[in-house]
């Protein structure tokens, strides 16, 4: 049986956003489905094909002209006729799948119902299954699309396979598979939910040797991984801690060193990405990994995310030594009213000091910081803005808040009026098309995070600042790609040119 997962395309179609990546979720079921004996490939969408194709990563483009990009999106998704659904129906043509997956966020909902529609327009009879935190949480809305058949709730692993022996089987009754959402004879069917995997050494390492269309793919950002599952903590803003049922688990440090050393063996990968919602939550198993890492001799550097509370300088010095190169720090926001309202449970005090262990310990710095919660006023964001200025670390990411499905504040707004009960998540809009605040008038709103976008876009693209970020990323290509370092040296001083004169109007 042939198994296609599909990561929908969404920056690609505005055009602006991440850089594509290897897709972690999807690995993992390949690696699952592949041990089982299925033919498995990986279609991550995301990822340029099409000739003299290009995605501005966000810190190259301006903040507005970042967000406003969407209107791009959903004339794309609007467009039968896109290059990109020309590439997604030929793939499903050629590839002829007999089960399609489909790994769904809330923001490319409408891209994963256009690649259900043309697997069905393939043929009717192959299963389309939505898995991911939007489906996860949205179950009953997602299954009454006319084009999807299945959800899998949460944790994949078991349920997709699962779900996959009893189609390959010919199996019509699904009632005995934990975890699915499914529709019997126009009725919606919630099977309960399925346990966690326990042990998440037991896991295959993702498959990335199964990337469909591996000519195009970037294999430096192979180099990504987790090495937990889970979040205990407890901010408003985010869906982690329910979609994991508030279970947190880890893997081994014997496991997460041979997953690198994997890597660095078919891909010469030196630079990983650790994707964890915060990888020091157990200060004493960070310490395990860092000795395990310094043990090795694999001499990789890498990066990850964390918070303010999660440091201390023994623990950023092994770090260091380990080959941590930067750090990110979730601030969010610089208003202590705002920071008790979104549960954040940190103060300025411990923002500061943390990123002063950070600097004294040599690790390059980053923060994240959001505009827009329901509740924040012009003052909360100034006072946010005031921050960012003041820490001076080495990148700053700044976004919209937008609800997101599994979190405590979409319910908020929905107790505000802000979002309705019975919204269609298919069409709904974020900013600029659409706002969750209360406390500002939009145009105020727009002035300010605007204002606050372009001083990002400036601060972080200083010349010294690009060359200190990315001075790992230069030596590769250097000794790996020349022409490629030429063209993106080329491409960035091409945008600096545009953004200036943009600015200046």
């Amino acid at each position: 049986m042939k198994i296609l997962l599909i990561k929908p395309p969404y920056s690609r179609l505005k055009r602006t956003g991440q850089a594509p990546y290897f897709p972690l979720g999807l690995g993992y079921l390949a690696s699952t489905l592949d041990k089982a004996g299925y033919y498995t490939r990986i279609y991550h969408a995301e990822n340029p094909r099409l000739p003299n194709e290009d995605i501005i990563e966000d810190e190259e483009a301006i903040f507005h002209q970042r967000s406003q990009s969407q209107k791009r999106y959903f004339e794309a998704v609007d467009n039968g006729a896109h290059p990109v659904w020309e590439e997604i129906r030929n793939t499903v043509k050629e590839f002829k799948p007999d089960v399609v997956g489909i790994s769904v966020m809330t923001i490319d909902v409408l891209s994963a119902l256009k690649i259900s529609e043309i697997t069905k327009e393939y043929s009717p009879e192959v299963p389309v299954v939505w898995g991911g935190v939007h489906p996860t949480f949205l179950s009953d809305e997602v299954i009454s699309y006319d084009h999807v058949d299945f959800v899998v709730r949460g944790e994949g692993e078991k349920i997709f396979l699962n779900l996959c022996e009893t189609i390959k089987n010919g199996g019509k009754d699904f009632s005995g598979i934990p975890g699915i959402t499914y529709k019997d004879n126009g009725k919606n069917v919630h099977n309960p939910d399925e346990s966690h995997i326990e042990d998440i050494d037991s896991i295959p390492f993702p498959a990335t040797h199964l990337i469909l269309y591996p000519e195009s793919f970037n294999y430096g950002s192979m180099g990504s991984m987790i090495v937990s599952r889970g979040c205990p903590l407890r901010c408003t803003f985010c869906s982690s801690r329910l979609f994991w049922k508030k279970r947190f688990r880890v893997r081994s440090a014997e496991n997460v060193v041979e997953e690198i050393r994997q890597l660095k063996e078919q891909y010469d990968i030196n630079y990983i990405m650790f994707w964890d919602d915060s990888f020091s939550l157990s200060k004493k198993l960070t310490m395990k990994y860092c000795d395990a890492l310094i043990d090795s001799g694999l001499n990789v550097k890498w990066h990850t995310a964390t918070r303010a509370d999660l440091v201390d300088s023994e623990l950023l010095g092994r770090m260091k030594q380990a080959g941590c190169v930067k750090l990110n720090i979730g601030v969010e926001t610089g208003s202590p009213r705002m920071q008790k309202a979104i549960k954040k449970d940190v103060t300025n005090e411990m923002i500061r000091d943390a990123y002063k262990m950070i600097k004294s310990n040599g690790i390059a710095t980053g923060a994240f910081f959001m505009a827009g919660f329901p509740d924040e006023t012009l003052e909360d964001l100034e006072m946010t803005w005031e921050l960012m200025k003041e820490l001076k670390i080495d990148e700053v990411a700044f976004n919209v808040f937008d609800p997101m499905p599994g979190s405590e504040l979409l319910t908020r707004c929905v107790e505000l009026g802000l979002v309705p009960e019975d919204l269609d998540w298919s069409h709904v809009k974020f900013w600029p098309d659409n706002y969750f605040i209360r406390n500002m008038s939009h145009e105020e709103f727009d002035s300010k995070v605007v204002e606050i976008g372009n001083w990002v876009y400036n601060y972080n693209n200083r010349f010294l600042t690009k060359l200190k970020r990315y001075r790992a990323l230069i030596l590769f290509y250097m000794i790996h790609d020349r022409p490629m370092l030429f063209k993106k040296a080329g491409n960035y001083l091409r945008r600096r040119k545009k953004v200036k004169v943009q600015l200046s109007d």
